[in-house]
């Protein structure tokens, strides 16, 4: 997963496959960046230049599929690394860390947590 954030600047002009940024949305549709960008990038633009290998055969993962040992312990280390984590932020470290690794125990829940809109 990734979030890109942008910060805009002075006479600068942005377009791509996220948009242009200008805070319309409604001009950010595929149809309407392929007539301003003109298609696609050349292939030697490209920063991965090889498709994804993907299958719709490959079986989806629950929680349910983590040992139980194996969710303990990411329990045990999401909560150390993130102070405070419960409900679907907790849920989502501890499938990062049973399927991906310790090393996203930390990671997962900072992106939900910056996703959550801010109390007015």
């Amino acid at each position: 997963n990734a979030r890109i954030t942008m910060t805009p600047r002075a006479g600068e002009t942005v377009d791509g496959s996220c948009g242009n940024f200008n805070n319309d949305p409604s001009d950010d549709t595929t149809e309407a960046i392929i007539a301003r960008m003109g298609g696609k990038i050349p292939h030697e633009q490209l920063l991965f230049s090889h498709a994804a290998e993907v299958s719709a055969d490959l079986p989806q993962k629950t929680l349910a599929d983590c040992e139980q040992s194996k969710r303990y312990r990411a329990i045990s280390i999401c909560k150390e690394s993130q102070s405070g984590i419960e409900g679907v932020m907790l849920d989502a470290c501890i499938f990062d860390v049973c399927f991906a690794g310790d090393q996203y125990a930390a990671q997962g829940g900072l992106v939900l947590a910056e996703e959550k809109p801010t109390p007015k």
